[in-house]
């Protein structure tokens, strides 16, 4: 284990925003996760486990404790009872192991294509986009257990997921995502429940590429371009209401679209629609924040931006979604301070 002390975190999220940690850590082996962990409960220093820092908001004060950045490799296929099994490290990049998996003719993660950070990551925050979800894919993931020392298997049940929500966001941090496996298949399996994927493709059969080289264009499309600014992506998680509570917000804003989340028993209510047509507030900007001019749910931060300033930005987003429409939007970043 390479110990470090004093490491600025800004560098290793894509918010390009983010203080010193008193110590630092790159895990690439079990045995370094163990050791760092011994050492941070022999100094009683509290615990960051960190991705690949691309749906975190790292406070300008840093973190006074210990961060351990997981890179842990290596993305395997196997076979069980005639379903292909892809097993990735959690410090595999997600786009990589989705490139991978299209590149050998497995369908599922493909609608998930350009997504940033880290497949232990993408289990924990259960990431989806264009109509697909982690947890409709995942087999099964590997994990530490930090208070027994064992490695568990947890099962899809296991994991707790919920719409951008897993059972490692609620567990304080006892149990460290170690790999996932994902069950996928060789059968042509277009997923085109996305609107954009639908207009572009129709009635037609995409193949594997198809769809992912028209995620990709979306995303450019949508997402600024994290070489020149920073930001997390879809900072805000939209709203899930009860059936009757939307359709009431919906008889207000009749051209406002639901989407049903069967898993859920409630109506999804899409956050940027109102964030930009209700409030008006796409581009709107404070300091050296704002809100994208392509979509308005993801915030971008100028080079020198700070924390801070984030903050009080979605704060006062979400101060306006009360106010106006009587909805608590809830962030999907997490907050990072100590």
């Amino acid at each position: 284990m390479r110990l470090l002390s004093d490491v600025l975190l800004a560098p290793y999220t894509t918010f390009r925003i983010g203080g010193k940690a008193d110590f630092f850590v790159e895990a690439a082996t079990l045995s370094e996760l163990e050791e760092a962990c011994r050492f941070a409960a022999s100094k009683n220093l509290p615990m960051f486990i960190l991705g690949g820092g691309s749906n975190v908001l790292i406070a300008d004060e840093g973190w006074r404790g210990l961060v351990i950045k997981m890179d842990m490799g290596g993305i395997r296929l196997e076979e069980r009872d005639g379903v292909p099994l892809v097993r990735a490290g959690a410090g595999v990049s997600w786009d990589e192991l989705v490139a991978r998996t299209v590149e050998w003719g497995l369908w599922g993660l493909e609608n998930l294509s350009g997504v940033p950070g880290s497949v232990g990551g993408a289990v924990v925050q259960n990431i989806g986009a264009y109509g697909a979800a982690i947890s409709e894919v995942l087999e099964s993931a590997e994990v530490l257990d930090t208070k027994s020392g064992q490695v568990r298997t947890f099962s899809v049940q296991d994991c707790s997921f919920d719409y951008r929500d897993s059972f490692f966001k609620h567990d304080g941090g006892a149990h460290i995502v170690l790999s996932a496996s994902f069950a996928l298949s060789r059968e042509s399996q277009p997923n085109l429940s996305y609107k954009d994927l639908t207009v572009r493709f129709g009635e037609s059969s995409p193949s594997l590429i198809d769809i992912r080289e028209a995620v990709l264009q979306i995303r450019r499309e949508k997402f600024p371009d994290l070489s020149k600014e920073g930001t997390a992506g879809s900072f805000f998680k939209n709203p899930i209401l009860p059936k009757a509570e939307a359709l009431a917000l919906q008889a207000r804003y009749p051209s406002m679209p639901l989407f049903d989340m069967p898993e859920t028993a409630g109506v999804k209510v899409p956050a940027a629609w109102i964030m930009d047509k209700v409030l008006g507030l796409r581009g709107y900007a404070l300091g050296r924040v704002r809100l994208f001019e392509k979509q308005a749910f993801v915030v971008v931060a100028e080079p020198g931006a700070r924390a801070e300033e984030v903050r009080v930005l979605a704060e006062e987003v979400i101060r306006r979604v009360r106010e106006e429409c009587g909805i608590e939007l809830e962030p999907e970043v997490r907050f990072i301070e100590k």
